[in-house]
């Protein structure tokens, strides 16, 4: 082989060499950005979650807070009808 035609199989070499670093580079970039990206949907879906969980607990203070007053109101209508279950029976008397 001369020297001619090593040089030139070098020079080939050579740019495909930096052909394959380019789209390494460019690939790398490319999965950058990717993970860039899950990263700010993840970042996005925690805050989501906590935001949901901040309304869910809201949401169970008023549920329990109407249990409440459900009870107290049902206590209430049972004393009222013991009270007028007393007084039926006193006045048949």
């Amino acid at each position: 082989m001369s020297d001619k035609e090593l040089v030139t199989e070098l020079k080939h070499q050579i740019a495909d060499l930096t052909q394959e670093k380019d789209d390494a580079i460019k690939l790398v970039s490319q999965k950058d950005s990717k993970i860039k990206q899950i990263l700010i949907k993840l970042e996005q879906s925690n805050l989501d979650v906590h935001s949901m969980g901040k309304k869910i607990h809201a949401l169970e203070e008023k549920a329990s807070k109407k249990a409440t007053f459900k009870r107290i109101i049902n206590e209430k209508i049972d004393e009222v009808l013991e009270k007028k279950d007393d007084l039926s029976v006193d006045t048949e008397d």
